[in-house]
C-alpha cells in the first residue's frame, strides 16, 4: 500500500523508494519507562507506559520491549491504541494517514521501518498485525481494515469491485506476505456512500495478540480488536503455523512492540502499555540457592493477582517471590497477572540454574613436623580456609587440624569439602641428665629414653646408654624415635671438662662513652668455673659473663675463677676502663602528622647538653643528611618512617634518637557495589584510604531506596557487609574529619548477591 505516499512530490517518491529498498533506522536513545526502548520518532509521553509514534507528515516511529521472548512458550498481551482524530475521510488537513502495527522481530530494539509503510516495512523476518487507517489506492480496501503481514510488508492487494463497500465478490489476496488478508470485522463499517466509521475518532482502542504454541512447533497467533473498554470474545484475526520456522529462520528469540507511520498524511498515532506481564530474575544461578523473581509487569489498571509457575512442580501468588530450585537445569518459569478490568497476560523467560561442583579432598596423617598433601578436585578453582588457594597445597600442622576447601566451578558455583590433618603421638624424649660435670680424662655415662630406637650426635652412635670422654666440653644430641610411625624427638646433654681454671676474658672496649656497657665474655677455662668479677667501681658480679654499665672514670677490673673441684686463679688488670661523657640527643618534628597535601617535615635538635655537636640524620625513607642540626625533609608516600638523628661530641660520643614519623593519604577512594557472597571478594563496603589515618573521626549512614536508615556507624571501620540486606540499589553519606579538612561524600550502593 506505500502508504500517503501519492501526496509527496516525485522527489519525495523518490526517497521513500530508497528508503524502502535499503534502509532499517536505529535509534541512539533509550526511553525512560522501565523496559522500553523508543526508536525513530516515538517519544515516551508523559503517561507511564504511553508513547507517541508520529506527530506529523513523512514520521515513522517505534516501541519495543527491550527484552525478547521465547516462542516456545505462550503469551498474552493487551495493548491501547490511539489512532488520532480526523474530520472526515477526504479532504481534512490531518486526513488519517497511516495507521499502526504490533510488530514480532528478530533483530533488535532500536528498528523501524519508513514512513507510509506502517512503521514496519522493510524489517525482514517480521511478524505484524497491521491496521491501515489510509486507503491508498484501488487495491487497498476502500476502509480502514486490519491483516496479519509478515517479513516487514504493509500492502493490501485484493480484488475489490469499484463501488461496492465491503465487496461482494470474491476476495483474493495477491501479496504472498498477507497471511491473513485484511477484514470488515473491526467495527469499521461502511457503505456505498462512501461514509465510513473511522477508528481515528481520537479514542483510546483495546488491542491484545496471543500465541499459543505446541509441542510440534505449530501454534495460533490470535489478535482481538476492540474499544476503549471491551475486547471481543472471538479472535478478530488469527493465524495458524509454526512462526519460527516459516517466518523467524528458526531463531525463537524475538522483540514485541508497536510501530506506526505517516507519509502525505498524518495523526497523532499512540500506544499505552496496558497489560503486559513481565519480570526479571538471577537468570544465572545455582541450585540450592535462593532466586529472586522481581515483578516488572505493566498494567494501566491494578493488578489484582500473580500466578508464579516455577516449571518444578511449585507456584507462587506472592508479587515479587524467592524460590530455591532443587536440581540444576533449565526452567521455563511462567509469571501470570489478572488486573481489575479482567485482563490477564502471561509471559515466560527461562531461568538457567548451574549445577554445584561435587568437591573432595583426602584425609591423611602425618608425624608433627612433618608436612602433608590435601589434594582437591571436582572444581576449577579452590580456597581453602588457612588462605591458601589451588588443587593441592601443603600443610604441617602442629595438632590435628580440619582444613574447609570451597571449590568453584566455571558457573561461579561452590561446594565445600573437609579435610582432617591428624597427627601422630610422637615419643617424648628425655636424658637422665641435663649436664654432667667430669674431669678432664674421666668417662660419663649419659642415658636416653622414651623412644624404640636412638642416634646419638656428633658422634653416630647408636648405643644407649652412651658412655663418652670427650678431651674437650660437648654437647651431645639424641633423636629418639617410634617404631609405630618413625616420629621423633630430641633432646640435649651437656658432658662439661672441668680443668685448673686459667682465667681468660674478653670485653667490648676499654674506651667508650658514658654510659659505658662492658660485655664480658669468659674465656676461663674451664668454662664452668665459677666466676667473681670486681669491676672496679665498688660493683661485683658472679655472672659467667656479665655486662656492667660504667659512669665517667677510669677502673681496674680484678677476676677470681673457681672451679668445681675448688681450683681458684686471680687476675688483676689496671686502669682496664675508660669512659668519656656521653651526649643525650633529641630531636622533635612539626607537623606531628604529615600529609600528602602537607608532606615537609621540619625536624628541630633537642640535645642536651647544649654544647658542639656533629649531627647525621635517616630520615627512614632512604634519604640522609649530614651535619645540619635542623633540617627539613620532604615526604612523598604515605607510611610510617623510622626517622634516626645521630650526634656525636668531640670526645666522639654519640647519641642515637629515633621517632616514628607518619605520612597518611588524605584522598579516599569509594565503591558503589559490593558482592557479599562470601568468597573474600568485594564482601564489604571498602573506603580505600579510610585505614590510613588521616580521618581518625568519620560517619557512615547507608538509606535504602525509600530513605530509610538502614545501617548507621559513628566510627566506620570499613566492615559493612550487607547483611540482612535484599539485593539492590541503595546510598550512602559519609563524612570525616580529618588532619586538614573535612569531607562529605554520597553516592549511591548496589549490592548484589
Amino acid at each position: 500500500m506505500y502508504k500517503a505516499s501519492y501526496k509527496f512530490t516525485v522527489i519525495n517518491k523518490l526517497r521513500w523508494s530508497i528508503i524502502i529498498l535499503g534502509l532499517i533506522l536505529f535509534l541512539g536513545h533509550t526511553a525512560t519507562a522501565q523496559q522500553y526502548n523508543v526508536a525513530g520518532t516515538a517519544t515516551a509521553m508523559s503517561s507511564p507506559g504511553c508513547y507517541m509514534l508520529t506527530t506529523t507528515t513523512g514520521q515513522s516511529g517505534a516501541v519495543w520491549n527491550i527484552y525478547t521472548i521465547n516462542l516456545t512458550q505462550p503469551f498474552d498481551i493487551t495493548l491501547s491504541l490511539n489512532f488520532g482524530n480526523r474530520g472526515g475521510h477526504y479532504g481534512s488537513t490531518d486526513c488519517g494517514a497511516d495507521g499502526m502495527s504490533f510488530v514480532l522481530q528478530p533483530l533488535n530494539s532500536g528498528v523501524f521501518g519508513p514512513g507510509g509503510g506502517v512503521g514496519f516495512q522493510g524489517i525482514a523476518n517480521s511478524l505484524g498485525v497491521v491496521m491501515d487507517t489510509y486507503v491508498e489506492n484501488t487495491t487497498d480496501p476502500p476502509y480502514q481494515h486490519i491483516s496479519m503481514n509478515k517479513n516487514g510488508d504493509p500492502s493490501h492487494n485484493v480484488y475489490s469491485p469499484a463501488g461496492v463497500c465491503p465487496p461482494t465478490g470474491t476476495l483474493v489476496t495477491t501479496n504472498p506476505n498477507e497471511i491473513v488478508p485484511y477484514c470488515n470485522a473491526i467495527g469499521w463499517p461502511c457503505t456505498p456512500t462512501g461514509t465510513y466509521s473511522c477508528i481515528t475518532d481520537g479514542l483510546p482502542h483495546l488491542f491484545r495478540f496471543t500465541w499459543t504454541p505446541t509441542v510440534s512447533g505449530v501454534g495460533t497467533a490470535n489478535a482481538y480488536f476492540g474499544t476503549a473498554t471491551t475486547l471481543p470474545t472471538t479472535p478478530t484475526l488469527t493465524y495458524t503455523g509454526n512462526i519460527v520456522a516459516n517466518i523467524f529462520s528458526g531463531n525463537p528469540n524475538v522483540y514485541w512492540g508497536v510501530s506506526g507511520s505517516t507519509g502525505g498524511c498524518w495523526n497523532n498515532q499512540s500506544v499505552c502499555i496496558t497489560t503486559v506481564a513481565n519480570y526479571v530474575a538471577d537468570t544465572v544461578a545455582c541450585y540450592g540457592q535462593p532466586v529472586l523473581f522481581f515483578d516488572n509487569s505493566l498494567s494501566g489498571l491494578p493488578i489484582t493477582s500473580y500466578l508464579w509457575d516455577f516449571a518444578d512442580g511449585t507456584t507462587s501468588p506472592l508479587q515479587n517471590p524467592t524460590h530455591t530450585f532443587t536440581s540444576p537445569g533449565l526452567y521455563l518459569v511462567s509469571l501470570h497477572i489478572t488486573n481489575s478490568g479482567g485482563f490477564s497476560s502471561t509471559m515466560v523467560h527461562t531461568v538457567l540454574i548451574h549445577p554445584k561442583p561435587t568437591v573432595t579432598v583426602n584425609d591423611t596423617t602425618i608425624c608433627k613436623g612433618d608436612f602433608a598433601t590435601l589434594n582437591a578436585n571436582g572444581a576449577t578453582s579452590y580456597f581453602w580456609s588457612n588462605g591458601l588457594m589451588g588443587s593441592s597445597i601443603n600443610v604441617s600442622p602442629q595438632t590435628t587440624t580440619t582444613y574447609i576447601v570451597t571449590g568453584q566451578n566455571e558457573y561461579y558455583c561452590t561446594n565445600k569439602d573437609t579435610a582432617i590433618v591428624s597427627i601422630y603421638p610422637s615419643p617424648v624424649i628425655t636424658t637422665d641428665h641435663d649436664s654432667i660435670v667430669i674431669c678432664l680424662g674421666d668417662t660419663a655415662t649419659v642415658t636416653a629414653s622414651g623412644g624404640s630406637t636412638y642416634y646419638w650426635k656428633p658422634i653416630g652412635s647408636i648405643v644407649n646408654p652412651l658412655k663418652v670422654s670427650p678431651p674437650f666440653s660437648t654437647d651431645y644430641t639424641v633423636i629418639g624415635t617410634s617404631n609405630l610411625h618413625g616420629c621423633h624427638d630430641s633432646a640435649n646433654v651437656a658432658v662439661i671438662i672441668s680443668p685448673d681454671p686459667q682465667v681468660a676474658f674478653l670485653f667490648d672496649s676499654n674506651y667508650k662513652c658514658e654510659p659505658m656497657v662492658v660485655n664480658f665474655t669468659n674465656q676461663t677455662d674451664p668454662a664452668n668455673a665459677t666466676m667473681l668479677w670486681n669491676f672496679g667501681d665498688g660493683s661485683s658480679s658472679t655472672n659467667q659473663n656479665p655486662t656492667h654499665t660504667y659512669a665517667a672514670g677510669t677502673f681496674t677490673v680484678t677476676i677470681t675463677a673457681t672451679s668445681p673441684q675448688g681450683c681458684k686463679s686471680i687476675s688483676t688488670n689496671n686502669n682496664l676502663i675508660n669512659v668519656y661523657p656521653q651526649p643525650h640527643g633529641d630531636f622533635s618534628w612539626n607537623p606531628p602528622i604529615g600529609t600528602l597535601s602537607d608532606p615537609i617535615i621540619q625536624f628541630t635538635d633537642k640535645t642536651v647538653p647544649v654544647g658542639s655537636y656533629t649531627y647525621a640524620w635517616d630520615f627512614g625513607d632512604g634519604s640522609t643528611s649530614g651535619f645540619i642540626q635542623n633540617p627539613s625533609h620532604l615526604y612523598t608516600n604515605v607510611a610510617f618512617y623510622n626517622v634516626m638523628m645521630v650526634v656525636t661530641s668531640d670526645y666522639g660520643c654519640l647519641d642515637t634518637v629515633r621517632h616514628s614519623i607518619q605520612i597518611v593519604n588524605d584522598s579516599l577512594t569509594f565503591p558503589n557495589v559490593i558482592t557479599p557472597n562470601g568468597d573474600g571478594i568485594n564482601d564489604k563496603l571498602v573506603i580505600k584510604g579510610l585505614d590510613g589515618g588521616a580521618y581518625p573521626n568519620s560517619k557512615m549512614v547507608i538509606f535504602n531506596r525509600w530513605g530509610k536508615i538502614v545501617y548507621e556507624s559513628n566510627n566506620y571501620q570499613n566492615d559493612f557487609d550487607g547483611n540482612g540486606l535484599a539485593a539492590g540499589v541503595y546510598y550512602y553519606i559519609f563524612t570525616a574529619k580529618g588532619v586538614l579538612r573535612e569531607i562529605k561524600h554520597q553516592s549511591s550502593l548496589e549490592i548484589l548477591r
